[in-house]
């Protein structure tokens, strides 16, 4: 598996509890916000990456750099 399919895997698993703890149905648009960002831009640990992603999308921290969305 690639780094970005670790972390996308990581990171819609994590949408996907989220969802089930809260009674929310997120894990789709948290899925595709993730998906937006380039492979390049994910750190070394996508583990680590998803649940820093995670803490985003839930306002406990702010947008890192690695997340940003390139333009075009």
């Amino acid at each position: 598996m690639t780094k970005k399919e670790r972390f996308m895997t990581f990171v819609f698993l994590g949408a996907i509890a989220r969802d089930l703890s809260r009674g929310t149905q997120d894990s789709q648009l948290i899925a595709l916000q993730a998906d937006q960002i380039p492979e390049a831009n994910i750190p070394l640990n996508p583990w680590n990456a998803a649940k820093v992603f995670l803490a985003y999308v839930d306002g406990r921290t702010s947008r890192h750099r690695w997340m940003r969305i390139p333009r075009g």
